[in-house]
């Protein structure tokens, strides 16, 4: 209880919320505690008490993000806190880097994505178990078909390496959050509590029409009346779409700004000369950006950049930006609150069903969570924008009085079983179909009772791996029906190949993709290379639109000598090995150092997806570079000169400069096209000579030369 105190003082908490103080008495018993309550609640305090009583505890603590600009905001918290209440306990992160475990285990917190936590599992260091609490951040992801059975299986595997771990699980409201606590075997708190009251309304027409039979009308529109009738306060308006939120934020800019006060034109002016100059190139996404800030707005969405988002956050985070247009990604991310929350679009294009389909409860409910600041508004305000009165009786009924969708396991499918699968082979979890067994019950894909549902799907990925050689199976029956007794007696062991493959944290498939480039009778060649990363499943490649298809079928007729994997026969296929040709042919124009503009247009793509092509594009070269030593190591210089090529944008002519400290893409093609083409003539020239060039200057200068310039002399000298 002491330590409690300590940690309230310091964040100067004088009352505990309700499902807070329910939550902290389950922490200091040491059992398990699933927090099933709004976004705002208080959940993060009962996760950082849990961490500092396993730390006193001399046990390590590991919280789980899903995102890792989450991470970063975690650790920042953590480390002022424990820099004054825990004698400077150590806290690490971990987000990048998937085969890599060592160095961790001097820190007694570690804040890491779930993907990685997995990654450090598949490693085994000696530290993990010492493991004594872990917390789970937005557990409700596991519901999320594309990292949630990451997170499953990683809750699965802790839980299995130390039966006795703490696990706080901290999650929005979801309708079987009993059935999600029994799994975890930890103490369930529910709660609808919100420190500050949300006020619903639907909006139609020029008026806001509120629960409480309370009718507001606005004095234009849509979601310009909405915003403006907010004003001098901030909103948040989810859109369904990048494109959405793009003309939704030139729309709101243009009514906005006019309602600015000088003061506030020239706050938001700070931030939009921020969005220039910091760019190594300014393309007009720079300069749109920078010009609906002028105004008073912004976007946020995946197309961005990393610096584009900070730069956002932060002037939506001061409150110079009053209104800010993003998709619901951001709902899940970022803690962004604003008075008033517009949501809309509450449907989306679903291609199972090749028609627009009515957004998730929880979903909804995520968006309207960011409404209300906690110690600055009285209430926040959530606003559904309906388009007729049938909708306003749906909105009703479905986001206001309907249950939250249930947390179901998305573990059965084949691509995550083929990952987890091999994974657990590997890391010596199971060795046998019995321990494989014996492992997915304790999951909450066996604990909702899946597993005999997919047999078939386990026994066929089983078949992959042993197909692929990433697994051998020892004492296999290969008739074609196989009895259960029979399979008893294998024995599961990963190959080199698949040990390998596992460690770096790739798909397997990609793997296989990966070797089956590498033992081509075609030459490696950098673009063969990029597209066969572009062929892995790892990396989301780029959509080829009906107007270009002739343009990359005749790209694919002239480079196919040149790819490493041959262009399938059947149709549908074929388009996806294009859609692959054309990432692959970005990734070349961005190492041929093409400008990032003529990068945004001939692609039709955005800042935000080429950085996300570039760092996964790196991540698999590596993984490539590392197999190829396995398979065919000839290929291992080519591809790691690549690896670079990648993570910097530049010619190989550039390679030598790059190992210069301070030295990045543009200053290297800088000093290259000043004639200083090699390290050995950058030491010979005079600190005066470099620091002309552009952004080299006196003091880059003096330390590429190992010299000082004469001005420098002299002040020394005197």
């Amino acid at each position: 209880m002491r330590l409690l105190t300590e940690l309230l003082d310091y964040l100067k908490i004088k009352d505990l919320y309700p499902p807070q103080k329910e939550a902290i008495s389950i922490v200091e018993t040491g059992e398990s505690v699933l927090m099933s309550v709004p976004t705002a609640a208080g959940k993060t305090l009962v996760a950082y008490a849990a961490l500092m009583k396993a730390v006193r505890e001399k046990k390590k603590g590991i919280y789980l993000v899903p995102l890792r600009a989450l991470a970063w905001e975690k650790v920042t918290e953590l480390r002022d806190i424990c820099k004054n209440i825990l004698n400077g306990a150590k806290i690490g992160v971990s987000v990048g880097d998937y085969d890599k475990a060592k160095g961790l285990s001097k820190y007694d917190i570690i804040v890491s994505t779930s993907e990685r936590a997995d990654s450090l599992i598949r490693h085994n260091p000696s530290w993990l178990s010492e493991v004594g609490c872990l917390v789970s951040d937005e557990i409700h992801l596991i519901n999320d078909s594309g990292r949630g059975p990451t997170l499953e299986v990683t809750l699965s595997k802790f839980r299995e390496i130390n039966p006795s771990i703490q696990i706080i699980g901290l999650s929005a409201t979801v309708s079987n959050s009993t059935d999600i606590a029994n799994w975890l075997d930890a103490k369930l708190v529910e709660s609808d509590f919100r420190p500050v009251p949300l006020k619903r309304g639907i909006a139609i027409d020029r008026r806001i029409e509120w629960e409480e039979d309370d009718v507001h009308n606005l004095s234009m529109d849509g979601v310009e009346g909405i915003s403006v009738d907010n004003l001098p306060e901030q909103c948040l308006v989810f859109v369904g779409t990048r494109r959405s939120a793009e003309a939704q934020a030139r729309k709101l800019s243009s009514v906005i700004s006019k309602k600015l006060s000088p003061d506030e034109k020239e706050g938001l002016n700070e931030f939009a000369e921020k969005i220039k100059k910091g760019a190594d190139e300014v393309t007009s996404v720079d300069a749109n950006i920078s010009k609906l800030i002028a105004n008073g707005v912004a976007y946020h969405h995946a197309g961005l950049t990393n610096r584009h988002r900070q730069i956002i956050e932060t002037a939506f985070k001061e409150k110079k930006l009053k209104a800010l247009c993003a998709t619901p990604t951001l709902a899940a991310g970022v803690n962004l609150p604003a008075k008033r929350v517009i949501i809309r679009d509450l449907s989306r294009w679903d291609s199972a069903f090749q028609a627009n389909q009515p957004l998730p409860v929880l979903e909804v409910q995520q968006m309207l969570g960011r409404a209300g600041r906690p110690g600055f508004d009285v209430d926040g305000e959530g606003v559904l924008v309906a388009k007729n009165r049938e909708q306003i009786d749906f909105f009703i009924e479905n986001y206001f009085e309907g249950e939250t969708e249930p947390v179901l396991s998305r573990l059965g499918s084949e691509p995550a079983l083929r990952t987890h699968l091999l994974s657990l082979i590997t890391s010596g979890t199971i060795s046998t179909r019995e321990n494989l067994h014996s492992f997915l019950e304790k999951t909450l894909f066996g604990a909702q009772g899946e597993l005999w549902r997919t047999q078939h799907r386990l026994n066929k990925v089983l078949d992959f791996l042993d197909n692929e050689n990433l697994i051998e199976i020892e004492g296999k029956n290969d008739g074609d029906f196989v009895s259960a007794n029979e399979t008893l007696d294998e024995k599961l062991k990963p190959t080199a190949f698949g040990r390998k493959v596992s460690q770096l944290y790739i798909d397997p498939l990609s793997g296989v993709i990966i070797k089956n480039a590498l033992e081509s009778d075609i030459e490696a060649n950098p673009l063969g290379l990029l597209h066969t990363i572009a062929r892995t499943p790892d990396i989301y490649s780029l959509y080829v639109r009906k107007n270009e298809m002739e343009t990359y079928l005749t790209h694919l007729m002239q480079m196919e000598s040149d790819l490493m994997l041959p262009p399938p026969v059947e149709h549908m296929e074929l388009e996806f090995y294009l859609w692959d040709l054309k990432t692959a042919l970005l990734l070349m124009d961005w190492i041929e150092e093409t400008p990032e503009e003529h990068l945004l247009k001939r692609y039709s793509t955005t800042p935000g997806d080429i950085r996300a092509k570039v760092e996964t594009a790196e991540w698999i070269l590596y993984a490539m570079s590392e197999l190829s030593e396995l398979i065919a190591p000839k290929h291992t210089k080519m591809i790691t000169e690549l690896q670079i090529r990648v993570n910097n944008g530049v010619r190989k002519e550039l390679l030598p400069l790059l190992e210069l400290d301070a030295v990045g893409r543009v200053r290297a093609r800088s000093l290259f096209n000043a004639g200083f083409t090699s390290q050995g003539s950058i030491r010979d020239a005079k600190p005066a000579e470099l620091s002309k060039i552009p952004g080299i200057g006196t003091t880059l200068a003096e330390k590429l030369t190992g010299k000082k310039g004469p001005e420098q002399m002299r002040f020394e000298l005197g």
